[in-house]
This record gives C-alpha cells, sequence and structure tokens, in this order.
C-alpha cells in the first residue's frame, strides 16, 4: 500500500509537471504569436480609403461648424445658446486656409515623393498664393526673404514659433501614413519645419500620429496615448497633454471644470507661454499647447459621439474652428465615410476645386491612396492581394522615435543653410518690379515739358506728407492687421497716383471732359497695378489681389466724388465748398462702392455678416472710414493746389471750375 501511495504521489507529480509544462508552452505559443502579431497590421485599402476620406470630411465639418464663433469667445467658455446650428451646406469649406494649406504639402509630395528635400518644400510653400497668418506667414516670409529652411522657422527669425499653423494643417500626415507615425514625425521634421519649431512643430507631430492610429483604434484615449508617444516626453506640449488625461480621469463628466484647469495653467500661468506672440496680459491665445488641449477636450469629453466631439472643442473657445476641425478629424476617421451621418456628407460638392489647388474631392482622395501606397512601402511594409483580389496594406508596427527636444524660448543653434541664387530667383519674384511705380513719376516729370520748373516739383510735398504719415500709423498696427485690410499698398499707391494726375493735368485738360475722364482712369489704374503688383515682387497672389481690387474701388470712389463735386461747384465755388462736397461724396462714393462689392459677392459677404441690417450697418461704418481716409489723402494735394497757381489752373481745367472764385 505504501508503495501504491508513493507511485501515485510520484504519477500525481509528473502529472502535475506535465499541466504545467503545457500551460507554459501554450504561455510561450501565444506571446510569440502575439508578438507576430504585433510586428504588423492589415488594413484593406477599400477600409483605407473609407477611413481616410472621413477624415478630410471631419475636418471639413470641424471648420465650418466652428467658423461663425473663431476667436470670438477668447479666454472664455462658448455659451450653450451661442454654438450655431449644423447646416448641411457647411461641409463645403473649399476656402479655408485650414484646409487648402495642407494642400500645398501634399502637392510637393505627389510632385517629388517622400524623398523630396526640405529646401523644395520651401519653394514651393514660398510661391504659394494665399494669405496666410502667425506662424505660417512669419515662416513664408523669412522663405521669401532668402532664410532657407529650417531657419525660416528658428524663434531667431520668428515670433510665432510656438503658434498652431502646424497643428492646424498636420492633418494630411497622418491620413497619408496608416500606423505609420514615424513617416508622420519625418513629414513633421520637412513641412512643420517651415513654419514652427518646439511645441509648435510637435503639435502638429502629435496631431498628425493620432489620425494614424485612428485607422486601427477607435478608443480616443488610446489614439491620444498613439500621439503622445510621438513627441519628446519632456516637451510642454506632451506635459500638457499627460495633464489633459489626468484631469479627464479626475473629472470625467465635468469638461467645464477640466477647461478651468486648463486656462489656469496653459492661459495665466507665464510659464507656459513664454514664447507666446501675443501680450500674455491679453485673452487672445494663439499658442499650439492650448489649443491642442481643446482638440484633446473633445476627443474625450465627446463620447465618441461626433457632434458631442465637435461641440465640446468648439466650445472651449479660442481658435474655435482650427480645434473642432482636428478633433472631428480624428474621429471620423476612426469612425469611417460609410458610418458618418448623411447630414455631414449629403450637401458635399464633389467637383468644387479647394482654393488655391487643383484638388476637387475626389482628387484629393485619390492623391492621398497614392500617397499613403508610397508611405506603407517606404515604411518597410508592402501591399498584398488578397483572396477576393483586393489590395491590402501590411504596414509593420514600429515604435516612434520622436524629434529631438527643443524649446522656443531657449533656441538651438541656426542651420548652416543657404538658398542657391537658382533657388531664390524661384521665391523672390521680379523685386525691379517694386520700382515700377516710382519710375512712371519719374516719367511723368521727365516726360513732360511743363513740368520742367521748381513749381511742378512741390508735388513732392504732398506725396512726402502722405507717405510720411501712413508710415508713422503703420507702426502701430500689428503686421496681422496690416495684411488682413492689405491696405498698405494701396494707401501707397494712390498717393502716386494723384501725384500723377497733377502732373499731366495741363495735358487732360485739354480734352473733352469725358476723354480727359479715360485718361484719369488710366492713370489710376496704371498706378494700383504697379503699386500693388510690384510691392510683392510681381506676385499675383490673394493678397495683391485683395490691394488690387481695393484701389480700383476707391480709385473709382475717388472720381466719382471728384466729379459730383465739380459739378456742385462750377457755378458757385470756393475752395472751402469744394472741400465741403468733397467730404461728403467720398464717404457716399465708397458707401456706394461697398454695396456693389456686397452685391457682387452677397453668398460671402452674408456668411460673414448673416442679417441684412448688420450688413447695411456694416457697409455704412466701414464705406464712411474709407471715404475719411481717402479724403485725408487728397486733402494734402488740394492744400498745394489752392496753393500753387501753377497746379491750381490744372486742377480747374481739368475739372471745368471757373477761373475766378465767387466766393473769395
Amino acid at each position: 500500500m505504501k508503495f501504491r501511495r508513493n507511485q501515485n504521489k510520484i504519477l500525481l507529480v509528473m502529472m502535475s509537471l506535465l499541466m504545467v509544462g503545457i500551460i507554459f508552452s501554450l504561455a510561450i505559443g501565444k506571446v510569440q504569436a502575439q508578438d507576430v502579431e504585433l510586428s504588423e497590421r492589415r488594413l484593406p485599402v477599400s477600409e483605407y480609403r473609407d477611413k481616410m476620406m472621413a477624415g478630410w470630411i471631419g475636418q471639413m465639418v470641424g471648420v465650418g461648424w466652428g467658423a461663425p464663433t473663431e476667436f470670438r469667445y477668447q479666454s472664455k467658455i462658448i455659451p450653450e445658446d451661442k454654438v450655431p446650428v449644423w447646416q448641411p451646406a457647411m461641409v463645403n469649406q473649399f476656402s479655408q486656409d485650414d484646409i487648402y494649406v495642407e494642400m500645398t504639402f501634399l502637392r510637393s509630395l505627389e510632385e517629388y515623393g517622400f524623398d523630396v528635400s526640405i529646401r523644395q518644400a520651401g519653394i514651393d510653400f514660398a510661391r504659394s498664393g494665399y494669405m496666410l497668418w502667425h506662424a505660417n506667414k512669419a515662416g513664408r516670409d523669412n522663405l521669401r526673404k532668402g532664410i532657407a529652411p529650417p531657419n525660416c522657422s528658428h524663434p531667431q527669425f520668428s515670433d510665432h514659433s510656438d503658434d498652431i499653423d502646424y497643428q492646424i494643417e498636420a492633418d494630411y500626415s497622418g491620413l497619408i501614413a496608416p500606423g505609420l507615425p514615424n513617416i508622420v514625425i519625418a513629414l513633421g521634421e520637412k513641412f512643420g519645419r517651415l513654419v514652427n519649431y518646439g511645441d509648435g512643430l510637435y503639435a502638429g507631430q502629435f496631431v498628425g500620429a493620432m489620425y494614424a492610429e485612428a485607422f486601427f483604434e477607435d478608443d480616443p484615449l488610446t489614439i491620444i496615448e498613439a500621439g503622445l508617444r510621438s513627441i519628446p516626453a519632456e516637451s510642454q506640449y506632451a506635459e500638457m497633454v499627460c495633464d489633459v488625461i489626468q484631469w479627464h480621469q479626475e473629472n470625467p463628466d465635468d469638461w467645464q471644470e477640466t477647461w478651468q484647469l486648463i486656462n489656469e495653467k496653459y492661459h495665466k500661468n507665464l510659464d507656459y507661454r513664454r514664447y507666446s506672440c501675443s501680450d500674455t496680459k491679453e485673452d487672445f491665445n494663439i499658442d499650439a499647447k492650448i489649443n491642442g488641449a481643446y482638440i484633446l477636450m473633445g476627443m474625450l469629453y465627446g463620447n465618441n459621439d461626433m457632434d458631442q466631439t465637435t461641440v465640446i472643442s468648439m466650445r472651449c473657445g479660442q481658435d474655435s474652428d482650427c480645434n473642432p476641425s482636428n478633433a472631428a478629424g480624428v474621429l471620423f476617421t476612426a469612425a469611417g465615410y460609410k458610418n458618418l451621418p448623411q447630414k455631414y456628407i449629403s450637401a458635399l460638392i464633389q467637383d468644387k476645386k479647394f482654393s488655391f489647388t487643383e484638388y476637387d474631392f475626389p482628387t484629393l482622395i485619390d492623391v492621398c491612396e497614392k500617397l499613403a501606397r508610397q508611405a506603407v512601402v517606404k515604411a518597410g511594409g508592402r501591399i498584398e492581394t488578397d483572396e477576393e483580389g483586393e489590395d491590402v496594406f501590411v504596414i509593420p508596427v514600429k515604435k516612434p522615435i520622436p524629434s529631438k527636444l527643443e524649446q522656443s524660448w531657449k533656441p538651438g543653434p541656426i542651420a548652416d543653410s543657404q538658398f542657391t541664387k537658382d533657388e531664390l530667383t524661384q521665391i523672390q519674384g521680379y523685386l525691379i518690379l517694386k520700382l515700377v511705380l516710382w519710375l512712371l513719376l519719374v516719367l511723368a516729370i521727365v516726360a513732360l515739358k511743363e513740368n520742367y520748373k521748381f513749381s511742378a516739383l512741390l508735388i513732392a510735398l504732398p506725396l512726402v506728407v502722405v507717405l510720411g504719415v501712413w508710415t508713422l500709423l503703420s507702426s502701430f498696427m500689428s503686421a496681422e492687421m496690416l495684411d488682413t485690410f492689405a491696405i498698405g499698398p494701396v494707401i501707397v499707391s494712390m498717393a502716386v497716383g494723384l501725384a500723377l494726375l497733377c502732373l499731366v493735368g495741363e495735358k487732360i485738360g485739354k480734352y473733352k471732359w469725358f476723354i480727359s475722364y479715360l485718361i484719369a482712369i488710366v492713370i489710376l489704374l496704371a498706378a494700383g497695378y504697379s503699386g500693388t503688383v510690384g510691392s510683392n515682387a510681381g506676385r499675383l497672389d490673394a493678397g495683391t489681389k485683395i490691394s488690387l481690387m481695393t484701389f480700383f474701388y476707391w480709385a473709382g470712389a475717388l472720381l466719382l466724388a471728384l466729379t459730383i463735386t465739380a459739378l456742385n461747384c462750377r457755378k458757385s465755388y470756393s475752395n472751402k465748398r469744394f472741400l465741403g462736397f468733397l467730404l461728403l461724396w467720398s464717404v457716399v462714393s465708397q458707401i456706394l462702392f461697398l454695396f456693389l462689392y456686397a452685391g457682387m459677392n452677397w453668398g460671402f459677404v452674408t456668411a460673414i455678416l448673416g442679417k441684412l441690417s448688420i450688413i447695411i450697418i456694416v457697409i455704412a461704418i466701414m464705406g464712411s472710414i474709407f471715404g475719411i481716409i481717402l479724403y485725408i489723402i487728397t486733402l494734402p494735394y488740394l492744400v498745394l493746389i489752392f496753393r500753387s497757381k501753377l497746379y491750381k489752373n490744372r486742377f480747374r481745367s481739368c475739372l471745368r471750375l471757373p477761373a475766378v472764385d465767387k466766393a473769395e
């Protein structure tokens, strides 16, 4: 019995060891299987295309829905009743810089491939024709000045290195790199470097990496953590991401409490605004960190609901169209196009091109698929064909390698990088065109013998006064304000145009009134075109077109005001009477021309201003302001005319005014 008991014990031990061995072997096999599974991920190209399409729709939905609120709520939550009501047509955001700027990067990749140099990327960006602001503008301006990348975004040359810009436009990088964070990081080093540095750069790499992960995950926290692994852990941007995750865990049902914590640390605490481009005492904040936090707010508190994600991100304020654009873009990518509600896609215009691009929506999708195929292969993956004959991306899983740590308030040295002469020729335009306006002035003096006298050269006095006053006033204006209104070239061109009219006035006065009028129009148009286009070295881009259009309206208003004023003064003329009527008709003419512009662009105007009553009030106010500005520009020339016998005779001859004042 004892032997049997021992035998049973031995048998029991052997069976136990066998079971342990089997369990251990199964465990090892499972781990090995997991290792094989995690070494690569499979994504049917049709599914990739479906999700990528949804990502673009998400961007367009977010920016379109939030556009009416952009920067109207700074350091404050947007009240619930102030959230715009979604309209299906809002998806058609073909003229939004939030969308089309990144298509410049796509175009460079399409043309030159993923090995495109940062210098070529810089040249393509420098030659873009759209208006820009903040980091985008600073980077492009530096490129046009000949500051080669990556120095064009370095804090030594830019005050906007930590701004939001690459965060806004980095969506493309993840949408063409499914599951490939290192491709996203590399694209940031190539295109993000054109405009941002440090946290501003990491912001875009973070957003791009979230998109890349959204092709395989739909849990917002998992997607966010994938983005976090793709940026330097020691950066303030990474700190912000960790903070928002923690605060969400502490306040899972109260996003407004988390908003307060974000505002206290990333808006009011100056340690986290060390390179803020705006006055830290102001509510305005375009820093990438706080706006990035608002992206995460939508994702974490949105509970995978498309409306809620977009609205919460929007209601956080500041850049409240860009932030929901990023948040919705990532969420829509995870969901896929086939799962989007009809209200987001039913009104999409398929055949309209995005501004300043060659892409309509179908073309954009085709280009992204083409680039994604290249990205997968470049990253060491492959494209297989399944049993049904469908292409499948086989994507390698690799640990992301973040960019090196940089801080805009304590930057590293600039790179030894300079454009060649050939590259500068592609970028800088025709600098000689900046002189054309002034050559016209010289030509008017040299070509006409009646100007070979000292009294004719006195025309320089009002010209210097106008340009001097404008130079002084513009020194108090921000670069963003000057670029937004694009009024500088208009004022300079108008000042020179008035000088030209005075110099050729004797010739003009000899013709019949309608011929004189046509000559005056031609002279002003020549001054306006050469001045506005020349100021931008011959680039007829969006800013130049705005300046040119503004000049044409102002020139028309000026000629109309002068004509009506002359009619009012022909029977009873005095200088005071002329000045009074000219002020009145300058304002009225500007208002009339603004109404003309509004009528020609009614859809755009109503989208911006809304109600007819508001449109009328705004036009009346703006027309009055522009009319007064136009009058002030004209005034120094009238003072010279009233004081100079030479110019008085030319003036009265042109306008058919009496030779003798009846009220003097």
